[in-house]
C-alpha cells in the first residue's frame, strides 16, 4: 500500500482533512488536522480516522496504522 493511498481513504471519510502520511508496505503513521474533530474525546479522534481504514486493516493489506488526530487550534499550538 503507498502513502497516497492511505491518505485518500482518510480525506474521502474526512474531506476537509490535512493528512500528513509517513511509512511504507503496510505499516503508516498519520498526523490528521479536521474540524470534524472539535468536541471530540482523544479515542472518538481516533475512532474516525480508523474508520476510513476498516478494510484495508481488516484485509490485512494495512497492518498497522498510527494516529495523531488534532483540530487545527491543537495543530497550530504544536
Amino acid at each position: 500500500m503507498e502513502p497516497a493511498e492511505v491518505e485518500a481513504m482518510i480525506k474521502k471519510q474526512l474531506p476537509d482533512a490535512q493528512v500528513i502520511v509517513n511509512g511504507e508496505g503496510c505499516s503508516f503513521s498519520v498526523i490528521v488536522v479536521s474540524t470534524r474533530f472539535e468536541g471530540c474525546t482523544l479515542l472518538k479522534k481516533q475512532q474516525l480516522v480508523l474508520d476510513s481504514v476498516r478494510e484495508p486493516l481488516a484485509s490485512g493489506a494495512l497492518h498497522a496504522i498510527s494516529v495523531k488526530a488534532h483540530t487545527p487550534e491543537e495543530w497550530s499550538r504544536q
